[in-house]
């Protein structure tokens, strides 16, 4: 039996030509990998839709926030927005009306060890992918969620920040439908509708898109936790660009970027040996200056 499904959002693109200087927009680079302030702006403007979701619907009591499934240990902006949510309610509301849980969903680490993402269907980078590729990718990766018995017979809030072609959501929704979930709201920054986003899903990458020096200045100033989407950017660059990159960060940063680029499977990567090799010269520098000041 389906569960009841609802969407909202803070904002719709119902035209291919849309302002992308508009300021829902502005924080939105920035956002995707992982600065912190910019995590908060979006959580600040999505919490009285969070509160009104879930304190309008008298049936349920109760309620589990969650996000996307969180791939190597790394989490997504949309994790990151969620916990923002979370901890905002939890502080708005020590003894809560309804309650409200948080539940971060997992993926079968073993059977996610054999995913091929050399195969560009697997790409990490998923505002890349057209529909037909989402559909399959979103299908594979399904098959890899684990269950949560928690889920049943309880009403699910799933934040994420954008909803492009509804392929991930068509999946999540048949996870929450097996899980036995009563309910399903979803919640998001931004919704294309659907007309724009299947025929044109690459509208998501020029929302994301941040010039390299705005890159630069993000990754190595503003106080920022490293998500997916950032780590893919990062490595993605030129070796000159990653070199740029590594001189501007400090050193626990090199080695947060390292840590993540080798739980993400860089190493094994076709096309990533040199940007590898690049980062873990770095780490090796910062080694053998804590020897020297230890002699």
């Amino acid at each position: 039996m389906m569960s009841d499904s609802e969407t909202t959002s803070l904002h719709l693109i119902t035209e291919l030509e849309f302002d992308a200087g508009a300021e829902i927009f502005r924080h939105y680079p920035a956002f995707k990998l992982g600065v912190v302030n910019s995590v908060r702006y979006y959580a600040r403007l999505m919490f009285p839709l969070l509160k009104k979701l879930i304190g309008r619907d008298s049936q349920y009591d109760s309620w589990i926030v969650t996000a996307p499934p969180i791939i190597d240990e790394t989490p997504a902006a949309a994790n990151l927005l969620c916990w923002e949510l979370f901890e905002l309610y939890t502080q708005e509301h020590p003894r809560p009306v309804k309650e409200l849980s948080l539940i971060d969903i997992q993926y079968d680490d073993q059977a996610m060890a054999s995913i091929d993402w050399d195969d560009p269907i697997n790409s990490r980078d998923y505002a890349t992918l057209n529909f037909a590729e989402r559909v399959s990718s979103r299908e594979r990766l399904g098959r890899q969620l684990l269950g949560n018995a928690d889920l049943e017979g309880n009403a699910v809030l799933f934040v994420n920040d954008i909803c492009v072609t509804g392929a991930q959501q068509d999946s999540m929704q048949a996870y929450f439908d097996n899980a036995g979930a009563a309910c399903v709201r979803w919640l998001y920054i931004i919704v294309v509708a659907p007309e724009i986003g299947r025929t044109k899903p690459g509208i998501e990458s020029q929302i994301n898109f941040a010039p390299f020096e705005e890159l630069l200045r993000l990754v190595s100033r503003d106080q920022i936790q490293f998500t997916g989407k950032c780590v893919q950017r990062l490595m993605g660059l030129s070796i000159a660009e990653l070199e740029q990159i590594l001189l501007a960060l400090d050193r626990e940063r090199r080695s947060r970027l390292l840590e993540l680029a080798f739980r993400n499977g860089f190493e094994s990567l076709d096309g990533f040996h040199e940007q590898m090799k690049l980062i873990r010269s770095y780490e090796q520098q910062n080694r053998s200056v804590d020897d020297f000041q230890l002699e």
